[in-house]
């Protein structure tokens, strides 16, 4: 098994980056004067408060705290190679780099889903084959085995975010038809895809080799980091990066969270659902109204 703790100082400087990044968004937000962010690259979409980007998701890290999981969560990569495993890590940190560049100004082309398959999904799988060699395979997601220690957490957030802090519709949608299929893309390429690649694979493998919350924050801003070839369009530049930050970020930090806390991919992918299709505003509004 890797040793997270033979790395004391690259985990203490990970860390300390980590916050400080996060803490620069905020407070460089505030000093700006920027109260509310972008949490969608539609153009019109609504803006939301800052307020409205973070209490959800520590809310929903807080609530995970206090419910611990019932069994003992696995350590998928446990008995792997440490070398393969640092290998299969730059693998997909490099992927996870790549990706905001390949796809800058692609907008809603094809391209932008066709360079997430192929850099979180065809590039990792055939990197992991190659990097096995005649080793063992290595399930880095596993079978969920707890699955009601998470639902208070993604309960508070749905409820916060969808509804306390619930956000007008105000992008131009397409028609029925463009709306649906570009949903189902949406859902497998981000909710189901990114799930797999961030947590599933790279924090996973983060994990085993930093420990846990070097892990998660490393990992949210990789997160961060993907969506800045879409998500850069409207504020000046440091402005356009801390609100990545703020929202993307959080969000990630609360995916993170859940997914050392509880290993259930399934759970993630529900609520990275719920982010991104817009079925679940229709359905709100028309529940308060």
């Amino acid at each position: 098994m890797t040793q997270s703790h033979s790395r004391p100082v690259l985990r203490r400087a990970i860390t300390v980056v980590g916050l400080a990044v996060y803490a620069a968004a905020f407070g460089g937000l505030l000093l700006s004067g920027t109260t509310a962010v972008s949490p969608s690259a539609d153009p019109g979409a609504a803006r939301i408060t800052l307020w409205a980007a973070a209490v959800p998701a520590l809310a929903a890290v807080a609530l995970a705290r206090l419910v611990p999981p019932r069994t003992p969560v696995p350590d998928p990569v446990a008995d792997m190679p440490e070398r393969r495993l640092t290998l299969e890590t730059w693998v997909l940190v490099a992927a996870a780099v790549v990706f905001p560049v390949a796809v800058a100004g692609a907008g809603d082309t094809l391209w932008y889903p066709l360079a997430k398959v192929l850099l979180f999904l065809v590039v990792p799988l055939v990197a992991f084959r190659l990097l096995r060699g005649g080793g063992p395979r290595v399930r880095a997601i596993p079978a969920p085995t707890v699955w009601l220690a998470p639902l208070p957490a993604a309960a508070a957030w749905l409820l916060l975010s969808q509804v306390v802090f619930a956000r007008p519709i105000t992008q131009d949608l397409p028609d029925p038809v463009t709306l649906a299929v570009g949903s189902l893309i949406t859902l497998l390429t981000a909710g189901v895809l990114e799930e797999v690649f961030y947590r599933g694979w790279l924090q996973t493998r983060l994990e085993a080799l930093l420990g846990r919350w070097p892990a998660i924050l490393a990992g949210s801003l990789l997160f961060t980091l993907m969506h800045a070839g879409s998500h850069l369009n409207e504020d000046a530049l440091g402005v356009g990066v801390a609100s990545l930050v703020a929202y993307q970020g959080v969000f990630g930090l609360m995916q993170g969270y859940l997914w050392a806390r509880y290993r259930n991919i399934w759970v993630l992918i529900a609520v990275h659902a719920v982010v991104n299709l817009v079925y679940v505003d229709f359905l709100v509004q028309a529940v308060v109204s």
